[in-house]
């Protein structure tokens, strides 16, 4: 929690927590602990008070056994995630939850997209300078007015929540056209939507009894889906997206979940190159690491700043079992994933020269939409290392990734790197 500079008040009884009933409403998240002599049926009956006494905030819920599902299904459960000790202690997925429900709910907008005299589709927030809170200061269904826009210009940047950006894309591709910086601002718009589809999904996905029937999960997959391919519509233009796409999004939870980024360069790539199928390259590149939250934190925070190269000899296991961990976890949950995509989620890592894994798969069975992701994967561990560090060009690090690849054959077949070379221009 420090790291991330949250703030919390930590309380061993509700009796002790000394706050006036708005202060309680700002609770972003609440988390509570299954003693180890504490009945299940009693922990439950704690969580569904603390369910009614904060009714905005998410509850992780720490248990030591399994609870009865049923007890937790309805709307209002909604809003309760259980998590293991394991889960709590050992891997990403709590601090993936707090930076998701305290971070990245909302996404940053610029000024420029909004148009004066329009009739907004989605409330645009602000933070305050103050105390960083968000704040509404124009609604959805209101029409901006000339003298409102100018107040909110003095206001800082704006905010979008994230389960507006559907709305918020349909208002961008109204007022701008698909040429130039409209085009950037049309890709920008639905990189946001897809990330945000993406967070909702992913929500369901990684936790065993997080509260969502197969219809909830299908429609959230339908919605992902539609984007990916306006993704794609923009990505067949002439326009060059590289830069716009890697300074699409900043924020606490995107500097450590890389798969929004993995996919749409590998995507972009298969548009430029004309190589497999770019929907299916966006929608398995999104799904394929869903696994990395399963093994332990140590493991992925290393090889999120070091790499594969840098793992030892029981993180590399730990690491490796993460592809077929993120298809079972999408089949576990009913994620209507194609077969297609299936088949490129689990083979991504599978090499030209057959000593990839989790198979040592016939290179001539690897669908060359696991390739496309692999190399996405390279340029987004390039830019999160190599130009942080040595302040080299976009460009260049692209060029730099694909030569390096080229004299080590093994990984990629010589034929794929010619045929995606001038994707990367």
């Amino acid at each position: 929690m420090s790291e991330h500079k949250f703030t919390f008040r930590h309380v061993l009884a509700m009796d002790d927590l000394k706050a006036r009933p708005f202060e309680l409403q700002r609770a972003l998240t609440i988390v509570v602990a299954q003693e180890e002599s504490e009945h299940i049926g009693a922990f439950t009956e704690r969580i569904l008070a603390l369910v009614e006494k904060f009714p905005l905030s998410t509850i992780f819920t720490l248990t030591h056994e399994a609870p009865e599902k049923n007890k937790f299904s309805g709307p209002k459960f909604s809003r309760v995630l259980l998590i293991t000790p394991f889960d709590f202690f050992q891997n990403f997925k709590f601090e993936y939850m707090l930076l998701l429900k305290c971070r990245a709910q909302f996404f940053d907008i610029l000024p420029s997209d909004l148009f004066s005299m329009t009739t907004l589709p989605f409330t645009v927030f602000v933070r305050m300078p103050i105390n960083q809170r968000i704040m509404g200061v124009a609604f959805r269904g209101a029409v901006l007015s000339d003298s409102k826009y100018q107040k909110m210009l003095t206001k800082g940047g704006f905010l979008v929540h994230g389960r507006e950006t559907p709305a918020y894309v349909e208002y961008i591709n109204t007022y701008f056209d698909r040429s130039g910086m409209s085009l950037k601002k049309r890709m920008r718009a639905v990189f946001l939507s897809v990330a945000a589809v993406w967070v909702e999904l992913s929500e369901v996905i990684l936790f065993e009894f997080k509260t969502a029937s197969d219809e909830e999960i299908v429609a959230l997959y339908n919605q992902l889906e539609q984007l990916a391919q306006q993704m794609i519509d923009v990505f067949k233009s002439d326009e060059n997206l590289w830069e716009a796409l890697r300074e699409v999004l900043e924020n606490d939870l995107f500097d450590k979940w890389r798969s929004p980024w993995v996919a749409a360069y590998g995507a972009y790539i298969s548009v430029k190159s004309g190589l497999g199928n770019p929907v299916d390259v966006l929608l398995a590149g999104i799904f394929c690491d869903v696994g990395l939250l399963d093994i332990p934190d140590s493991t992925y925070q290393k090889f999120l700043k070091e790499g594969e190269s840098q793992l030892d000899p029981q993180q590399t296991e730990e690491y490796r079992k993460h592809p077929m961990m993120s298809l079972n976890r999408c089949l576990f949950k009913k994620v209507p994933v194609s077969e297609s995509v299936k088949a490129i989620m689990v083979c991504v890592h599978e090499r030209a020269d057959e000593k990839g894994y989790p198979s040592q798969t016939p290179f001539e069975m690897v669908p060359v939409e696991s390739s496309l992701i692999r190399f996405g994967e390279m340029i987004d561990f390039g830019v999160r290392t190599t130009m942080a560090e040595q302040s080299i060009g976009f460009g260049y690090l692209r060029d730099k990734i694909w030569q390096e690849a080229k004299e080590k054959p093994g990984n990629f077949s010589k034929d794929f790197l010619e045929q995606i070379s001038q994707s990367l221009k």
